[in-house]
């Protein structure tokens, strides 16, 4: 929910938060969306590219907040998060250019197709990142 200054609520911006999840879905996503510092729409696809030190704070912090919530089975299963919502991600987008993208909808003729070739890009990074991304992680 978005709230206004006396905290009454003014519209839904994200239905997804408000069931039940999974800290993979929740914290692979935040690695889909923050490790790389260009968007999914980027079309240039030398810039694609993990940030180490992003992976690692954002793990960290997790871990620090998340406290004694996750088993140490789900810990260790969080590289795992990762690889599972941007390869998702990356089905999801070329699934819906195949589909003539009745889904996400596209600007451009080839949009979901560039989609899917970044979140690609971005999944061989993590995979050649894997040893340097879990250096030093707390877990």
């Amino acid at each position: 929910m978005l709230f206004d200054e006396n905290d009454k609520g003014i519209c839904v911006i994200d239905l997804d938060t408000l069931m039940p999840g999974y800290f993979i879905s929740d914290l692979g996503d935040m690695f889909r969306t923050y490790l790389c510092a260009v968007s999914e729409e980027e079309t240039d696809f030398s810039a694609i590219s993990v940030r180490p030190n992003i992976y690692k704070a954002i793990v960290n912090g997790y871990l620090k907040g998340a406290g004694n919530m996750l088993s140490r089975d789900e810990s260790d299963q969080i590289y795992y998060a990762g690889l599972f919502m941007i390869y998702m991600q990356a089905l999801r987008f070329l699934t819906d250019f195949i589909n003539d993208d009745v889904y996400y909808g596209a600007k451009y003729p080839l949009h979901n197709y560039n989609r899917a070739t970044n979140q690609i890009k971005l999944l061989e990074d993590y995979l050649q990142k894997k040893e340097l991304l879990q250096i030093g992680i707390n877990n």
